[in-house]
């Protein structure tokens, strides 16, 4: 905080500006060790009046393990036939024999032999270790995916917290949205496998639609980096894709907000798209977007139609429709006319954007 002061430990106004530390993000392990030595310090020098917080940290996280690739076991007699992991016999008399993958299947919960579905199998991941042999080395992972593909499926795997099982199909999934990513701004490969310069990015007004799409996102990611759910952040971000694909035009602006959103993930592969769509510095100098509510409110709802109290069908309205609007449009549902036709309406039950209740009187017919 304060290296170059000569006569105190720390000036106040600096300790005050920098202290505490906002997020200390270590393992549930580290607690009998450099988290307990930390804190304890920390509390000596806030009873000697050196700093100003009673805790070191305002938040404290204890990340999960990541696990190694799940381990199939098998197990055979002393005859070398097979033997069901479920089966009444013991297996601890057993042979055990690890099985590769591709041998395996799953049916409901477990997981059996292909060539023989009567046989199931112990599944387990286990604890990375050199001993054990399922130690995942990265350096060959980014020699394969990349390093933002690699820094992506460890986000991706789950919520921060809870211990991850690696999977080489996981991160080929990234590694896939990456390039979908990538095909999206810059277009399809050459016959060659190179690229051509620039985007396919147009320098067009975005419509409503395509602004509504994008803000969504925008308050997805930002809402779940500050909550540490980093996997349904990345989640938000490939439903934009997807729905991206899907436009006519791809947008400039828009294309520049996502691409803005996707760098904390994805920092090397955002910033080849930066310099792509034509930003001569870093976006690292750029301030990460914010959504804007305008966008965020949904103009049509779906609302449920009941007669006589039972569900009969949804209809598509706008959100300031009146409730006559509302009972014409499901009056001309052809789901929904069959059980209007003929019949006599005692009472309409509206719910302002929540339901609409049509009650027929049993006795009459409608004139």
């Amino acid at each position: 905080m304060d290296p170059k002061n000569s006569s105190t430990l720390v000036d106040k106004a600096k300790e005050s500006y920098w202290g505490p530390v906002d997020i200390y993000v270590g393992g549930a392990e580290h607690s009998v060790l450099h988290l307990l030595y930390a804190r304890f310090w920390h509390k000596v020098l806030y009873d000697i009046g050196v700093v100003s917080t009673k805790e070191p940290f305002k938040c404290l996280i204890n990340q999960g393990l990541i696990l190694g690739e799940v381990e199939y076991t098998a197990y055979r007699d002393n005859e070398g036939k097979w033997v069901s992991a479920d089966s009444d016999s013991s297996l601890s008399d057993c042979i055990q024999e690890k099985v590769p993958a591709d041998k395996i299947t799953k049916v409901g919960d477990n997981y059996v032999l292909k060539d023989d579905p009567n046989i199931r199998l112990n599944a387990r991941a286990y604890k990375m270790s050199k001993s054990r042999g399922n130690v995942i080395n990265p350096d060959d992972v980014v020699s394969e995916y990349g390093a933002d593909s690699l820094r992506l499926y460890e986000m991706f795997m789950g919520p921060l917290r809870d211990s991850k099982t690696w999977s080489t199909g996981g991160i080929e999934g990234v590694h896939r949205f990456l390039g979908r990513t990538w095909r999206l701004v810059v277009g399809a490969p050459l016959p060659d496998g190179s690229y051509k310069d620039g985007t396919m990015v147009t320098d067009v007004e975005p419509t409503f639609e395509q602004l509504r799409v994008l803000h969504k996102c925008m308050a997805r990611v930002s809402e779940e980096i500050q909550e540490t759910r980093f996997n349904t952040a990345i989640s938000a971000m490939m439903e934009f894709v997807n729905a991206a694909y899907k436009w006519d035009t791809q947008p400039k602006s828009v294309i520049d907000s996502f691409v803005l959103l996707l760098s904390p993930f994805a920092p090397h592969l955002a910033e080849e798209l930066w310099f792509r769509l034509g930003h001569a510095q870093s976006l690292a100098h750029e301030q990460f977007p914010e959504a804007k509510n305008e966008y965020l409110k949904e103009s049509e709802i779906v609302l449920p139609v009941q007669i006589n109290g039972k569900t009969r069908g949804t209809i598509l309205v706008d959100k300031e429709c009146s409730e006559d609007d509302v009972f014409q449009i499901a009056a001309s549902d052809d789901r929904l006319s069959k059980y209007l036709d003929g019949k006599a309406i005692r009472k309409r039950i509206y719910v302002p954007g929540r339901i609409l209740n049509v009650i027929l009187d049993q006795q009459k017919a409608r004139t």
